[in-house]
């Protein structure tokens, strides 16, 4: 689909104006759940490593997936709509979404082969997943462990469709989610080099506000069976996402940044002000210098309507997280600076069979390639084991 130039429109300013609304009741949704003021840390944590350079030049060892483990671009053709229990608008426009497929082959060999779809939040993309640092590839790390997982930019990031930044919303987003997972289950979908799998199991992964994306599928649509939630809270928010989402919500209110290149569609902004805003806000002080090089490469630009709708989304999904009747395991980074004080946060998912939670002690926002990740790639698949087995 080749975007075309136009002006914000009148609806897409009603929703912003409804999204400051929305923003401006946030604190108060956070405050009302006992929210405190510092992030969950483990008793007796080890002593922290030396803080990284971030001036340093060296990007480390590609990542190269483990012996026995295939990695395949995949195509979801998917519609642009919100049946979600949230409000918001989209195009109902139809569009594709890119990702890969990364397994042992004995998985997808197997009678009844289990999968997690990982979907992004809203300042990164696929790459949170996948990031191009040895040791620090979720997928890489949860397949070596023996699972599959399915990565995806989502619509308006990365190898994804880029519609005009208003065309879509975050229930749409989640809408968007379930179709994939309806289309995991179905094998309804192209894969590189040969026939889609179609998958027994299905478990939905969240980082950040991705991690809304999947609590609004499992309360809307139901449909998986289990949710694995990193770097996020719907409470617990910080002075610096406010300065974050306000500023960007201002340069929206405009009708979004400036073209990067001539032809670029209209209604995208950066939800870190700047490059320093985005490596302090998502990794922690003792990162990897090799992740911080690498990530540093990774400041992208978001969707308006996506970005502006998610206040409103958050406050639906305070009212409808009770609801959801899968098990839970919630990751936190103790250093996270865009969430803190969300010790509330897991006894809000009072129908979940379980809730299980971890802390990374030396992590930031970016818990899947911080430092420390390795406790969640072993927490991740040990909880895979129990909830999304392959049989």
């Amino acid at each position: 689909m080749k975007p075309t130039r136009a002006p914000v429109p009148r609806a897409p300013r009603r929703r912003l104006r409804a999204a400051a609304l929305a923003a401006a009741l946030l604190l108060t949704a956070a405050t009302a759940t006992g929210a405190a003021s510092a992030a969950p840390a483990p008793a007796e944590p080890p002593a922290p490593a030396a803080p990284a350079d971030r001036g340093a030049p060296d990007r480390g060892a590609p990542a190269r997936p483990p012996s026995g483990v295939v990695d395949l671009a995949v195509e979801f053709t998917v519609d642009n709509v919100n049946r979600t229990r949230g409000r918001c608008s989209a195009d109902g426009e139809e569009y594709t979404v890119r990702g890969h497929l990364t397994a042992p082959e004995e998985v997808l060999a197997a009678d009844a082969p289990a999968v997690a779809l990982l979907v992004h939040g809203t300042n990164t993309g696929e790459w949170i997943w996948r990031l191009d640092v040895e040791g620090r590839n979720y997928v890489h790390e949860l397949a070596a462990r023996g699972h599959a997982s399915v990565t995806i930019d989502r619509l308006g990031y990365g190898s994804s469709d880029i519609p005009e930044g208003f065309a879509s919303c975050s229930g749409a987003h989640a809408d968007i989610a379930h179709q994939v997972v309806e289309r995991l289950r179905a094998g309804d979908y192209t894969v590189e080099g040969g026939d889609p799998p179609s998958f027994d199991t299905v478990v939905l992964g969240g980082h950040s506000s991705g991690a809304l994306v999947a609590e609004s599928v499992a309360a809307s649509f139901g449909g998986v069976d289990g949710l694995l939630l990193t770097g996020w809270a719907a409470v617990g928010i910080t002075d610096d996402t406010n300065r974050r989402f306000l500023t960007a919500y201002r340069t929206c209110l405009e009708g979004g940044e400036e073209h990067e290149a001539p032809g670029d569609p209209r209604g995208y902004v950066h939800f870190d002000p700047t490059l320093e805003d985005f490596t302090e806000g998502g990794l922690g002080p003792h990162a990897d210098p090799a992740v911080v090089a690498e990530v540093e490469g990774l400041w992208g630009r978001n969707p308006c309507g996506v970005m502006v709708s998610e206040p409103m989304a958050i406050l639906y999904d305070l009212d409808l997280v009770g609801e959801i009747d899968v098990p839970v395991h919630l990751v936190f980074g103790a250093h996270d600076v865009l969430r803190q004080g969300v010790e509330g946060y897991p006894g809000l998912f009072t129908s979940s069979p379980e809730v299980t939670e971890t802390t990374l002690t030396d992590a930031g926002h970016f818990v899947t390639v911080d430092a420390g990740a390795e406790l969640l790639y072993d927490t991740a698949a040990g909880w895979m084991d129990r909830h999304a087995p392959t049989s």
